[in-house]
């Protein structure tokens, strides 16, 4: 009994450890919730709605894994209860859902950005398609976890394919959109001193925020393929949503950091169209841009 016991805690240990980790990024996501709103109360009813809709989503995804932990390490491991291990409970597959919505959501608002700052409907289509394809194959691969009722679907064929192309396209999304950042705010450069050690540390932040998701898919997508008969990937699957919502909040709350120094440690003449395009891209708020537009 006890080694049954043992076997089974190394097989879903990752679910405990990924929670755990889940519990203080969510500590973070509260905090910087807090900042966005007490800081930003005059920015659109959209950009207001989308960070309050992150925020309930997350928070039903941090309280479905810890019913999924609940389920595996308390109620399965009763003897008349092992075989709920192998069931694809239905805490999993809302916090799988929660999980595709929100990298939706937060990979939008960045295609958004990439479209203020490059006006190519082409570049941010395509980023746009990879963001689609990622929502697509997650929802496949959880309607074949729904169907058979089995956590075995994610070692199929189906589960496989569905699994290894949402993983897919959430990295090569991810990638793409911090190279375009980085390449349209690289061709912004003036040549002028202020301008260009702020274009740097835009760049720098930038695209450091999309390589922490890119990274985190590329991982979860390698532990995928190279242990298809593990739940090591879930590790980093449970901890997604919550790095997508700090890495949007953040973002958020840098703006007026972003002001400060465009704004007021800098001349007239290196605030031109330029940075009114960065401006957009950080969705400034209505009444920021309507007093500076009396300037």
């Amino acid at each position: 009994m006890s080694e049954k016991i043992a076997e089974i805690g190394v097989l879903y240990a990752p679910f405990l450890g990924g929670m755990m980790v889940g519990c203080f990024l969510f500590g973070i996501t509260i905090s910087q919730s807090i900042i966005y709103f007490r800081n930003y109360k005059d920015d659109s009813l959209f950009l207001r709605a989308l960070v309050a809709s992150a925020l309930l989503i997350d928070t039903f995804h941090f309280v479905m894994v810890a019913e999924g932990v609940h389920n595996w390490y308390l109620f399965c491991k009763l003897p008349q209860n092992y075989a709920g291990l192998a069931e694809f409970h239905w805490s999993l597959g809302a916090s799988i859902l929660a999980t595709y919505l929100i990298t939706s959501m937060v990979q939008a608002l960045y295609i958004m950005r990439v479209y203020m700052l490059s006006k190519n409907w082409i570049i941010s289509g395509f980023i746009g398609l990879l963001s689609v394809a990622q929502l697509a194959f997650g929802i496949f691969l959880w309607e074949e976890l729904f169907e058979t009722n089995s956590l075995a679907a994610l070692h199929e064929t189906r589960g496989q394919i569905g699994g290894s192309v949402e993983l897919a396209a959430t990295t090569l999304c991810d990638i793409a959109i911090s190279a375009a950042l980085w390449w349209y705010l690289h061709k912004g450069r003036t040549g002028f001193a202020n301008t260009e050690k702020m274009i740097d540390k835009l760049i720098l932040y930038m695209v450091n925020l999309g390589l922490l998701t890119s990274v985190a898919s590329l991982l979860t997508l390698i532990l995928w393929l190279v242990m298809p008969h593990s739940f090591a990937f879930v590790s980093l699957t449970l901890i997604r949503s919550k790095l997508y919502c700090n890495a949007m909040l953040v973002t958020l709350n840098y703006r007026q950091t972003v002001r400060t120094a465009l704004h007021g440690g800098t001349t007239q003449q290196t605030t031109g169209r330029y940075f009114q395009d960065i401006d957009q891209v950080e969705m400034d708020s209505k009444v920021y841009k309507s007093s500076n537009s009396r300037h």
